[in-house]
């Protein structure tokens, strides 16, 4: 049963997600570009239908969405946990930071089997504050709305430095299990856990696939040592741990400073 429900939640993301994107065209098209589509078209033998706000929408196709609409709702609007004030992100530390890299640290750690050292995200895709009061499911979608996975990499300990070092240059991003302040782009006082970095050994560290990829300035994370993709989506991994956690607060503790 709860296979079938999770099945019916992705077809109605899916429709969810079209719907955005058809709704979302005008933002990617300006009027300029429309008007070199339409002068495009001239001389062809087709004929076009231009769609604007002047078509009237189909009632079978509103009912039709207005279904599934009914159910996302329910879906979104499920409370997860409540938050004592609002958690925002920020530089060099933030209280959102620390909540989700606390997260993806203790989640990498489960899935793995063993100790995940460090957790690093980018503040970007963090995307909104979580509000004061009740936090739903779809609070965690507008915090997080990409379909990003977690990610474990592996690094030797000069490898860490260089990390804490563009971290440090970046001016900080959300961090779990590593300490430093930053001192003229560098970091100084560097620990992961309550230990300095010990160049002869290596390091697990978990992050996005985006960061994994390419993506931000942090390039030492495009060279592991050793990578793992881990089946778990990013926002999934949050809504599961908020779930057990009755209520959140926003704290910092010098983690970054």
């Amino acid at each position: 049963m709860q296979l079938e429900s999770g099945k019916k939640i992705t077809r109605y993301f899916s429709l969810f997600t079209i719907l955005l994107l058809l709704s979302g065209c005008s933002y990617f098209w300006d009027s300029s570009e429309e008007a070199d589509f339409k002068n495009d078209l001239i001389g062809h033998q087709q004929d076009y239908l231009f769609i604007d706000d002047d078509i009237e929408p189909d009632p079978e196709v509103v009912a039709f969405i207005n279904e599934y609409a009914v159910e996302l709702n329910r879906y979104m609007n499920r409370l997860v946990t409540k938050s004592t004030g609002v958690i925002e992100r920020g530089q060099p530390e933030s209280p959102l930071g620390n909540l989700t890299a606390d997260i993806l640290k203790n989640r990498a750690t489960r899935e793995m089997g063993h100790t995940v050292d460090v957790a690093l995200l980018n503040r970007g895709g963090l995307r909104i504050p979580i509000p004061e009061g009740d936090v739903t499911v779809g609070t965690i979608y507008e915090l997080m709305p990409f379909e990003n996975h977690i990610t474990i990499l592996r690094f030797t300990g000069s490898q860490m430095i260089a990390l804490a070092n563009e971290l440090a240059k970046e001016g900080g991003e959300p961090i779990s299990g590593m300490r430093f302040r930053i001192e003229n782009g560098v970091a100084r006082d560097l620990l992961v856990g309550d230990n300095p970095i010990d160049t002869g050994r290596h390091y697990w560290l978990a992050t996005n696939n985006w960061l994994a990829d390419g993506g931000g300035d942090m390039p030492t994370l495009w060279n592991p040592v050793e990578r793992i993709d881990l089946d778990v989506m990013l926002r999934d991994a949050f809504i599961e741990y908020l779930r057990h956690v009755p209520e959140i607060s926003p704290k910092t503790d010098n983690r970054v400073r």
